[in-house]
């Protein structure tokens, strides 16, 4: 299955999109930050998010071209569409949880291996053989990986978290790769908007489904809590992925690159700046090779 085609040279002035490329994914960074000031589960979290974010979604799938009856939406896509909401639920309760046990800098950082995942996916599920230099990428990424999770095998002191968020980390990385994978087939015969909507419609029913199963604090209990939910739904998912739609859609192909490096940078800041969670110097150097890994993959 083909890429669809992406404009070399913006069609929209190029400044208003590369701004709107850049607010949106730095909306998507602060997600992190949204989920620690909940005082809600983790999976309770997803849930609002999904929630807040709806009335914007069905706004963008009534804004889209209708679709002749010729070309209703036929059952595969819809079973990809599920399928793609079940794994965004996965990716968002993993992550989630992992804030309560890593720091976000390594959550983020480690759930930006999605891309890594695609791959290994691609080559694994549909036989796309990576070429060499997306191959030396993935052994990049797994170094940085690597680098990542090292200070807590030595025991420094300025370490904090545990292997086991670092693990939920991964596991959303994997679980958001499905995802991707799975919206690329739904996109064959469905809108962007209708994918959106459905696939975070049924990520919500899950999301609320694991939470009272798990015995979660559903319901926020304090005002910053309300705030930091209605946050996460309309700043890092309406507004972010939102406008990162808008300005993909219409700039170039090596803007993407920029969309899967800036939020995990910005999750980094943020997260030294507002909670004091500096990274020790081994698990920098991990994070840029995780970068460099997915600027990598995108290249290639």
């Amino acid at each position: 299955m083909s890429a669809p085609a992406i404009p070399v040279r913006p069609a929209s002035p190029a400044l208003a999109m590369f701004l709107a490329l850049l607010i949106g994914a730095t909306c998507i960074g602060f997600s992190g930050i949204f989920v620690r000031l909940a005082d809600v589960g983790p999976a309770a979290a997803g849930f609002w998010r999904m929630l807040f974010a709806l009335p914007v979604l069905v706004a963008w799938t009534a804004l889209e071209q209708r679709r002749p009856a010729s070309e209703k939406i036929g059952r595969g896509a819809f079973i990809a569409v599920a399928l793609a909401g079940l794994t965004f639920g996965i990716d968002v309760t993993l992550y989630n949880a992992a804030l309560g046990h890593t720091t976000i800098a390594n959550a983020s950082l480690l759930g930006n291996l999605s891309p890594v995942g695609v791959v290994l996916g691609g080559w694994l599920l549909l036989g796309d053989k990576p070429s060499r230099r997306i191959l030396g990428a993935l052994m990049l990424a797994v170094a940085g990986a690597v680098l990542l999770v090292l200070p807590k095998f030595v025991g420094t002191g300025q370490v904090t978290g545990n292997l086991f968020g670092d693990g939920l980390a991964f596991g959303a990385a994997l679980s958001y790769a499905a995802y991707i994978l799975a919206v690329r087939r739904a996109r064959d015969g469905a809108g962007a908007g209708y994918v959106s909507l459905v696939s975070s419609a049924i990520c919500a029913v899950f999301c609320l489904v694991a939470a009272i199963m798990l015995g979660e604090q559903v319901i926020p209990m304090s005002l910053q809590g309300w705030l930091a939910v209605a946050a996460l739904g309309l700043v890092s998912h309406a507004l972010g992925q939102g406008l990162i739609t808008l300005s993909l859609g219409s700039y170039g192909a090596g803007a993407a690159s920029l969309v899967m490096v800036w939020p995990a940078l910005v999750s980094v800041l943020a997260a030294w700046a507002l909670f004091g969670e500096q990274p020790t110097p081994v698990q920098a150097f991990g994070g840029v090779a995780i970068l460099a890994a997915v600027l990598l993959v995108r290249r290639g």
